[in-house]
């Protein structure tokens, strides 16, 4: 029996036990991690025939709720006491892969074919959970031998190619446990690099965000780096040597605003993204293969049109040539090298001589926008406020930054205490005053909306910002005498 096992999840092991009898599993990662004396979060069960109807029987007993996935066959229930984990019902399965790096077909299998066709041999081994063998470990795969030497290693030769995703999940096992990568698998993962380039942007993202989640990431990507795996990706992705601090400083970002701004939208997956690509001047990507990577990674972000070929096209011929020719008509210079390449029925255009991005579709063109990219705009920014800048001045200058490129601002030691000071100054205070005067109110003292409606608007904004205002009535004093002086540079022009 393995042991160690916390009371509240033996309790919980021994009532599925009773359920699902010799034919249930406590299986894959909760094993492995139970064996290293881990915590364990992901309860994971494998039911030899019909996984939801122990499933349904455990909802019952537990008083909770279920969720059931009749095509896969899977289930997960969550208890009402909740301090009890969810815990996840699958029915044994085996696959076959059609194609490398496509999804494979699944059917109905036994406890080992469920085990062998797991990714590595740490992740394949299974616990038994009726009364009279509860707690024996199933390992057909050499999983336990794996453990003790600190190996990851996948279960055939044939396991790369099928599903490159698994090159990630390798250095990730690799880096979270300190276990090495099997020579015979760095040999595989070569083979199978090539293959990356051929997988949709959403699963290349999903696997880095797993990384970027692991508090050993600087050393998981280091290794992804040096296996070709982002130049694999996109030719020309380089991970920057200050990737190690640049995380910590994420780190540190999103733990500050885990605990300062958390009721606002605030996501900390942009501010680990900012880190992988760079938040330093020097050694941060250029901005625009940066905005390549969002969209062939499908990360945050937005298509801005900037061009129509309709009257250049009579109809669409989607090539490599008619791209160019668009570009060209429209005195959109691309240089001879610039790359061009179908996603989804995008054209992606690269030209990294004259450092542009740019995504063509139905004979629109568009540039790429992500918040992505903001830390490296308010770098240049941060340059020109000072000890004495007014706090309107602050405000005007760092309102249109997103505020993970704001957080990670603040939490960024290479900044100045000065810079880092007016940054604090607008998340703690600036950002959240709210005017004194609305559009409402301005209607109301006699103003009429026009051309100069929003800049006083602003200019009363700020009074309340720099301190000259603190109530509305204040605030009408401050319109009375912009008024006269409007009318006095009005009379003066004439």
């Amino acid at each position: 029996m393995i042991p160690d096992i916390p009371e509240s999840l033996l309790d919980i092991l021994h009532e599925i036990g009773e359920v699902g009898g010799k034919h249930a599993y406590l299986v894959g990662g909760s094993v492995r991690d139970l064996l290293l004396k881990r915590p364990t979060f992901d309860i994971d069960i494998v039911v030899e025939g019909d996984a939801i109807r122990v499933a349904k029987e455990m909802q019952s007993r537990w008083n909770g709720t279920l969720q059931v996935h009749e095509q896969f066959g899977t289930a997960t229930v969550t208890p009402a006491n909740p301090n009890n984990p969810k815990v996840d019902f699958v029915t044994a399965r085996c696959e076959t892969y059609q194609k490398p790096g496509t999804l494979p077909k699944v059917k109905r299998g036994t406890i080992t074919e469920d085990l062998q066709r797991r990714d590595f041999s740490i992740n394949a081994l299974a616990m038994r959970l009726d009364s009279t063998n509860f707690g024996d470990v199933i390992d057909k795969t050499g999983g336990l031998d794996d453990l003790k030497t600190g190996t990851v290693r996948v279960l055939h030769d044939q396991s790369y190619i099928d599903d490159p995703t698994r090159i990630f999940r390798a250095c990730r096992y690799a880096g979270r446990y300190d276990f090495r990568i099997a020579d015979d698998d760095i040999l595989l993962i070569k083979k199978a690099i090539p293959l990356l380039a051929e997988l949709s942007g959403e699963r290349i993202r999903n696997e880095i965000d797993r990384v970027l989640l692991e508090n050993s990431a600087p050393q998981i990507v280091q290794e992804l780096a040096q296996l070709g795996v982002y130049q694999a990706i996109s030719p020309g992705w380089k991970i920057s040597r200050t990737f190690s601090s640049d995380f910590q400083t994420a780190q540190q970002a999103i733990s500050w605003a885990s605990e300062h701004i958390a009721d606002d939208d605030f996501q900390p997956n942009i501010v680990r993204w900012m880190s992988l690509f760079g938040i330093s001047n020097l050694h941060g990507m250029p901005i625009y293969q940066i905005e390549a990577l969002c969209f062939r990674l499908v990360l945050e972000h937005q298509l801005r049109r900037i061009a129509s070929a309709t009257q250049v096209l009579n109809r669409e011929i989607p090539s490599k040539k008619t791209v160019r020719f668009v570009f060209e008509k429209l005195g959109l210079k691309l240089s001879k090298n610039a790359s061009i390449w179908d996603h989804n029925g995008k054209w992606s255009i690269v030209d990294a001589e004259n450092r542009l991005t740019y995504v063509y579709e139905n004979k629109i063109i568009h540039k790429v926008q992500t918040p992505i990219t903001a830390y490296h705009q308010l770098l240049p920014v941060l340059g020109s406020l000072t000890e004495t800048t007014a706090p309107s001045k602050i405000y005007q200058m760092l309102k249109s930054f997103p505020l993970e490129a704001l957080v990670l601002g603040y939490s960024d030691t290479n900044l100045s205490q000065v810079q880092r000071k007016n940054i604090g100054d607008y998340l703690w205070t600036l950002r959240k005053k709210q005017p004194f005067v609305t559009g409402d109110d301005l209607i109301q003292w006699g103003e009429k909306p026009g051309k100069t409606f929003k800049t006083i608007l602003w200019d009363l904004f700020a009074a309340q910002l720099d301190g000259k205002i603190s109530s509305k009535s204040e605030a009408y004093s401050h319109f009375q005498l912009l008024k006269e002086q409007t009318a006095k540079k009005v009379l003066h022009s004439e």
